[in-house]
């Protein structure tokens, strides 16, 4: 696609976006995926199709002074491309880059701003990037004394006690935020029928010894449709017996110690996944971002590739194809989140 620039139009109301995820529940994206608490970027996707998505980035000023202009730039590693925008000034051809119009310039302190885009992909989950920008890694400064690369200061803090909050954070145990993490998966059905869904309950930690454990009630599994989800609990998940699943992970020792305010880092991690009584190793490649001296932010660079065959679930699998009478349902899902951890 040519470089283009989108003009700048009126706000539009919330929600014109084809099917909010987030409003879905999850909403692991919320709102289910409530960005306002913390200080930052989210990228966020309302909705994907086989060969489109359209998603939106919400920049929150958590801090006591006014962001007055940003800009911000991502880049996709895979085959996103965006088509169409609004409510920012879009330029470029990957990477991309967006920033204010007249009217959403400044975002006070506890307010946010949202802008949005439509895009093309391939057949596999659209794709969440790492988004670049002063606004991205901190709001606005209080005080000169917040890092020199950082231009300006995390929502949270102040520089009188920036560098002891930092510092003890860097010692602690983490728990996880689950009302600012999301986690989605991706069905196909048909061979061309690409649907979205998350679940809204996830609970973790990051303990002292660097052992990252995450918990996915599959109670909570959410597609949006009741009877599909009732389905998915009893013939897939078997939830009587398999409640939960668990995703276990070694964090290196320095991993976020070593991180100052603002800065990001990207690392690939090999995790336990138990699942249906079965438990096996996943592999992906995440980004680290210190939020703040007690916030963190680890999301997926690239989607999980899941296989029913792995943990015990073509039986599953089988008999809800079976139950809505459809030609195939694929047995690889593609799973992506964002997760947000709280030093305690």
């Amino acid at each position: 696609m040519s470089s283009f620039k989108a003009s700048a139009i009126s706000p539009r109301i919330k929600g014109v976006l084809t099917r909010s995820l987030y409003a879905a529940g999850f909403s692991l994206a919320i709102s289910a995926l409530s960005t306002q608490a913390y200080a930052g970027c989210q990228y966020v996707i309302d909705s994907q199709w086989n060969n489109g998505f359209a998603a939106k980035i919400k920049i929150t000023n958590t801090g006591s002074s006014p962001i007055n202009g940003w800009n911000l730039s991502w880049q996709y590693s895979g085959d996103n491309r965006i088509t169409s925008s609004y409510n920012a000034t879009f330029g470029g051809t990957n990477p991309y880059s967006a920033s204010n119009l007249v009217w959403n310039s400044t975002i006070a302190p506890n307010q946010s701003v949202e802008f949005g885009f439509q895009g093309t992909k391939g057949t596999a989950a659209a794709e969440i990037p790492v988004i670049n920008g002063a606004a991205c890694s901190a709001t606005a400064a209080t005080s000169s004394a917040a890092t020199s690369s950082v231009k300006s200061s995390v929502a949270s803090s102040v520089a009188s006690s920036s560098a002891n909050t930092s510092s003890a954070a860097n010692t602690a145990a983490w728990s996880l935020n689950s009302s600012a993490s999301y986690l989605n998966f991706v069905t196909t059905k048909n061979t061309h029928n690409v649907e979205v869904h998350n679940f809204t309950t996830l609970t973790g930690d990051i303990s002292p010894a660097g052992v990252a454990t995450l918990t996915i009630d599959l109670n909570s599994v959410n597609t949006g449709v009741a009877l599909r989800d009732e389905r998915m609990r009893t013939m897939l998940f078997d939830i009587v017996n398999f409640p939960t699943a668990t995703v276990t992970v070694a964090v290196p020792t320095t991993l976020i110690s070593s991180l100052a305010v603002g800065q990001v880092t990207t690392t690939d991690i090999s995790a336990s996944l138990k699942l249906h009584g079965v438990t096996g190793t996943l592999t992906t490649k995440v980004s680290v971002q210190k939020l703040s001296g007690s916030r963190v932010l680890v999301q997926s660079l690239t989607p999980i590739l899941t296989k029913a065959g792995d943990y015990a679930l073509t039986d599953g699998v089988e008999a809800l194809r079976a139950a809505v009478g459809i030609a195939s349902i694929s047995a690889a899902v593609p799973v992506d989140f964002a997760l947000v951890f709280d030093a305690r």
